[in-house]
């Protein structure tokens, strides 16, 4: 159907809304502070019976309105209020009384077809299980209907297709293969070089490990090799984020490799630039000493740099990271978006004690042998 009501939600006290509608095929993104709306219209109309991504974003009174590889359309609210506060519940698809929907909202009929994913401010949303109720929806004909992962494997959507993604243990399209205590590249050699596709991630929560990358003072060495300019190496912190949160981080950001942490008054952000994308391996070095840190990287000459405020400790609580995360944009505040597309090894803490990466995780999700 070319019009209908994708999502909606507003304030009954006052005039504050949200609304994304399909209208005559074109994408509407309506919303209203409070003092006056907007509204934004997609460059062009889409397609029926075809998948289509769509992005949304509002600060204050800014938004901005993409659709697929369309161009990001801009608008502002009229009036001086920046804030929306919406007291009902956030309906997908339609609403159950129209006529007490916002005049201005263009919430008129229900969406008739397929929505397969929302992601709200970087939390993935279960769309049909995290409801609190609802009417006239039934699964879509999808593959993920059907449950094809085995061995608690989570079925991803992908169009019209999907992935699987595989505990710690199995492998394969389906997670079929099973590989016991940790995945096994032969009938008996273990994993001891992990490999990582950019959505997956071991962690530890072994007290032996976790008080080496906290406290005072942090050291590690790793070797590693990608073949993406981004992605997630290491991560221990607060989840969520909060500002000026405890963390201690290393990635690629763009082809360099960053090496960040706070201590809970100001981060530190070290990084060196060089071609860490080629796919061979590199040597890291990372140390952490109250606020001063250093980062080397194979031959690149160390660089240095210093946390602010006052505070010299690290203080978490949370589990460590390797490789990636689960939800890495919502728990790193999009410092990162994804994981590492390659391998890891010779993973050190403390200069003596040396992780099996694999055997020693007490979690993780599509792990495979590293390739040469």
């Amino acid at each position: 159907m070319p019009d209908g009501t994708l999502l909606y939600s507003d304030d009954a006290g006052s005039g504050d809304f949200l609304a994304i509608n399909l209208v005559d095929r074109y994408v509407e993104f309506r919303f209203d502070c409070g003092s006056g709306g907007a509204t934004i219209r997609s460059e062009m109309q889409i397609s029926l019976d075809t998948w289509h991504e769509m992005r949304v974003s509002r600060t204050a009174k800014s938004g901005i309105l993409q659709v697929d590889s369309q161009k990001p359309m801009e608008g502002i609210a009229e009036g001086a209020f920046t804030q929306i506060k919406c007291s009902s519940p956030l309906y997908i698809g339609g609403v159950p009384e129209y006529d007490k929907t916002k005049r201005t909202a263009g919430v008129i009929k229900p969406f008739t077809g397929i929505i397969q994913k929302l992601i709200l401010n970087d939390r993935t949303m279960p769309i049909t299980t995290g409801s609190a109720g609802g009417v006239n929806v039934a699964n879509s004909a999808h593959p993920c209907v059907e449950s094809p992962c085995a061995n608690g494997g989570t079925c991803r959507p992908k169009w019209d297709t999907y992935e699987c993604d595989c505990p710690l243990g199995y492998d394969g399209r389906h997670c079929q293969k099973e590989c016991g205590n940790y995945c096994l590249n032969t009938v008996t050699e273990a994993i001891e070089i992990p490999q990582f596709i950019g959505r997956s991630y071991l962690t530890y929560d072994n007290r032996d490990i976790l008080k080496r990358v906290s406290g005072s003072r942090t050291s590690l060495f790793m070797r590693f090799k990608s073949t993406a300019k981004d992605g997630l190496l290491l991560w221990r912190g607060d989840t969520p984020m909060r500002p000026n949160s405890d963390f201690l981080s290393m990635g690629l950001q763009d082809g360099a490799l960053i090496f960040s942490y706070n201590l809970g008054s100001g981060a530190a952000n070290i990084a060196v630039n060089g071609t860490f994308t080629d796919g061979k391996w590199h040597r890291v070095k990372a140390v952490r000493d109250g606020q001063s840190g250093k980062l080397t990287v194979d031959d690149y000459g160390a660089k240095t740099g210093r946390s602010g405020g006052k505070m010299r400790q690290l203080n978490i609580n949370g589990p460590l990271y390797v490789g990636g995360m689960k939800e890495i944009a919502l728990h790193t505040n999009r410092q990162y978006i994804g994981g590492l597309v390659g391998c890891v090894s010779h993973f050190t803490l403390s200069t003596d004690y040396h992780l099996a990466l694999v055997e020693d995780a007490a979690d993780g999700k599509n792990i495979n042998t590293c390739s040469n």
